[in-house]
């Protein structure tokens, strides 16, 4: 008798368990995934740019991003100590003043794994190194995180859209 009362009460909460564990209604879906989009800012010295090339090791640059995803790079001749700092999307074209002439110049970039190379051309095709300080901000955007519609040429929308913050880079 005391094995089938244990029996039972075993049966009891089994059968208590299976009713009372429900799926319950759906929830929302939530924001896309945007936790893997890293970025960067990177110093670029007088000193590293040779023949108008310039190179920045980017540890996350993966093949899978480089090939698949976004890699958004914005380039500012602005002290990183300012409020206000222009960050311009490359390819970035302007007039400059290049041995007392004013002469086209284009900055543009390469991708490659773990790296990113900052080209600056004039108009003649001669490489320009920049003798000061210059700067370069690299996000990073795995296939998985990116988003539909968004222009990676604005700088603030980028940052908006990934829910980058401005002092995360």
């Amino acid at each position: 008798m005391k094995n089938l009362k244990i029996s039972l009460l075993g049966l009891f909460i089994a059968s208590i368990a299976i009713i009372g564990c429900s799926d319950g209604e759906d929830g929302m879906d939530g924001a896309p995934g945007t936790a893997n989009v890293k970025g960067s800012t990177y110093t670029i010295m007088g000193s590293d740019w040779t023949n108008g090339n310039a190179t920045i090791t980017v540890p996350g640059l993966t093949r899978a991003i480089a090939e698949n995803g976004q890699v958004a790079v914005y380039f500012t001749f602005d002290s990183l100590g300012t409020d206000t700092i222009t960050w311009n999307p490359l390819p970035y074209r302007f007039v400059g003043n290049v041995g007392g002439q004013a002469q086209f110049i284009t900055i543009q970039n390469t991708v490659s794994i773990g790296k990113v190379v900052i080209s600056a051309r004039l108009n003649t095709n001669g490489g320009v190194n920049f003798g000061g300080e210059t700067n370069a901000r690299v996000i990073l955007i795995p296939s998985s995180s990116r988003v539909s519609g968004v222009n990676h040429d604005d700088y603030e929308e980028v940052l908006e859209v990934y829910g980058i913050k401005e002092n995360e880079l």
